[in-house]
């Protein structure tokens, strides 16, 4: 289907797969609204916990609040926060050992601006590079041996953050049309536009809860959670 032709079909997604996955969003410094709406769509279509290993802030919980169609999904999704190089590298080193312990099993890894901390200037010589490498070889191992699905993004689109590029088993792209947003790649153009009569261009928040909404009627909240008075996420394990 051509990308300025508004479809007549029901919102969709694509499905996360039991691999490593690097989600590019054109045009959008802070992917929150497709990140977050392809991790509660997953949630939402299977069992298990989400492990979440933040930098630079994404895991908010206003945001994935306001896109969640209920806060029992907010529930499934188990933090940990990395704010330098080596607390990120820590975490996910442990992330085979916490998978073990979680007493659920994990359904999805989800690791959004993956190269963040590691670009810090005040490293010394290479050692931000080499821990990236290191963090990223223990993702791909989790993926591959764990049948894990893994959803990560990169903060830039350079010679640093390459190497994720390379080792993603698949690449999920979001463009920006005059419709609304697509999601593109190898093997997959799923259509997420917006019906306004107008054409005009939705990615707000209200949007993609619109769409979650609408894919998974039965999981709407019986409450409106669009401002939480506390934290929503799970078991924050920030070190």
């Amino acid at each position: 289907m051509h990308p300025d032709r508004p479809p007549d079909a029901s919102p969709d997604l694509p499905s996360l797969r039991p691999e490593l996955q690097l989600l590019e969003v054109d045009g959008e410094g802070r992917p929150t609204g497709p990140l977050g709406s392809l991790v509660l769509d997953h949630l939402l279509l299977e069992d298990g916990a989400a492990l979440w290993v933040d930098a630079n802030g994404h895991a908010t919980t206003r945001p994935l609040a306001r896109i969640a169609p209920s806060r029992r999904t907010l529930e499934r999704i188990r933090l940990a926060r990395g704010f330098t190089p080596h607390q990120h590298y820590a975490i996910v080193d442990d992330l085979p050992d916490a998978i073990d312990a979680l007493g659920v099993d994990a359904s999805l890894l989800v690791l959004p601006a993956f190269d963040a901390t590691y670009r810090e200037d005040d490293r010394p010589g290479t050692e931000g590079r080499d821990l990236f490498l290191r963090a990223l070889s223990v993702v791909a191992r989790i993926a591959r041996e764990r049948d894990l699905p893994v959803l990560a993004t990169r903060t830039a689109t350079d010679e640093f953050a390459a190497p994720l590029s390379a080792a993603a088993d698949r690449t999920i792209g979001v463009e920006h049309t005059r419709f609304g947003p697509r999601f593109v790649g190898d093997d997959v153009e799923t259509l997420v536009y917006s019906r306004a009569a107008d054409g005009t261009v939705q990615t707000t928040l209200a949007y993609w809860a619109q769409v979650l909404r609408a894919r998974h009627p039965h999981a709407t909240a019986d409450e409106p959670i669009d401002e939480p008075a506390s934290p929503a996420l799970a078991a924050d394990t920030g070190r």
